[in-house]
């Protein structure tokens, strides 16, 4: 889907993930295979993967075909979950060591309630596009009231040029369905086991209150009218939200994500992700750009980093460093002090998140699958 602030700005590339493009497949062929159970792997581990998180004591890792593995053993030996999709999955959270979810293309939010043994499907793009037209229908309706009552000329071209936005929108929405479900989710959040967000491509936002029965679109509280891609959510210890994307799109929420505010000028480029660290927030993105807020995101400033490598991932260290990782297997810890470590993994294949494990490891995943790193030994 595309908007006609999409038309009349950036051009937007897909590449804002590694491993997020797939073989370009007829559309109806594409849908039918990223519905079906993903495919037993001999070494499912090796698989591209793109985001690793803990449920508990264990190691979940999801990836390209729908991939997702699990270790019980500190990453000894890996298994192969039970997914009913074949899309590609970009993301996962687990709130409680046993409740966890997924997203990924095509719209799939998948669930699970058993550590990640086994997953079911919740959402996916035929109910976002779904919600997406009545959303922008209704957008239509008030915009067409608003231009009818206005009486200040002022007003008047911008209110009609938002009319003929909401048009447009209307008929990207109607071929969206025709076409069926294409966007991908690029994160999911999780405040507790009941509410939690799912955010991607194209402005894509939604909310569930309720452990995902319901997940409803939530892009009133975000000003985003060129649709720009959001890649990620991150939370800090007092619930406080922070949200970045595409062309140096960042927000945070003091209110759980009902109400967002815009950093302004800060970057115009990608930002890929957010960590929370001991009293600062990170933010991170194209060509190794960092970015530190000691005051709860309101105001912001550039990190020292000659590394200029894309930054895809994040995460807070148990001694409260900041663990970020991208391309050319470029990995970055940053202190409270702000002091900056560097290492490059041997493969320079690019790396996509990470995780600290209960032992002290450090796994990352990226285009080679999983690899283990010795906090001592590495950093």
């Amino acid at each position: 889907m595309c908007s006609a602030g999409a038309v009349k700005g950036l051009v937007r590339p897909f590449t804002w993930l590694l491993g997020l493009l797939v073989l370009a497949l007829p559309a109806q062929a594409g849908e039918e295979f990223a519905f079906l159970p993903a495919v037993r792997m001999d070494d499912p581990q090796h698989a591209q993967l793109l985001d690793i998180a803990l449920a508990g004591e264990r190691l979940v890792a999801v990836g390209e075909r729908g991939v997702i593995v699990l270790s019980d053993d500190h990453g000894a030996s890996w298994q192969q979950a039970d997914v009913p999709v074949s899309a590609t999955l970009t993301a996962l959270h687990f709130p409680q060591p046993d409740v966890g979810w997924a997203v990924g293309h095509s719209g799939v939010i998948l669930h699970t309630t058993d550590g990640g043994l086994s997953w079911a499907l919740q959402f996916d793009g035929r109910d976002a596009n779904r919600q997406y037209l009545a959303w922008a229908e209704s957008r239509v309706a008030a915009l067409e009231e608003a231009v009818a009552a206005n009486e200040d000329p002022e007003q008047q071209d911008a209110l009609e040029y938002a009319l003929d936005d909401a048009v447009f929108a209307v008929d990207d929405a109607a071929e969206a369905i025709e076409t069926g479900p294409a966007d991908p989710f690029l994160d999911v959040l999780f405040l507790d086991a009941r509410t939690g967000f799912a955010v991607g491509a194209y402005g894509m936002l939604y909310r569930t209150e309720n452990g995902g029965e319901d997940w409803q679109i939530a892009v009133d509280g975000v000003a985003n009218p060129d649709r720009f891609h959001y890649y990620a959510m991150a939370a800090g210890a007092d619930g406080r939200l922070y949200l970045s994307g595409e062309a140096g799109l960042l927000y945070y929420s003091a209110d759980r994500g009902a109400n967002w505010t815009r950093v302004e000028d800060l970057y115009d480029g990608s930002l890929f992700g957010t960590v929370v660290s001991e009293g600062t927030v990170y933010t991170f993105g194209l060509r190794g750009h960092v970015f530190a807020s000691a005051d709860e995101g309101v105001n912001w400033a550039e990190v020292a980093n000659d590394e200029r490598s894309s930054l895809y991932g994040g995460v807070r260290l148990a001694d409260g460093r900041a663990l970020m990782v991208g391309s050319g297997g470029l990995v970055l810890a940053f202190d409270a002090g702000g002091n900056r470590q560097a290492w490059r993994h041997p493969s320079r294949a690019s790396l996509s998140s990470a995780v600290q494990a209960d032992n002290g490891d450090i796994w990352l995943v990226g285009m080679k699958g999983l690899t283990a790193l010795s906090e001592a030994k590495s950093l």
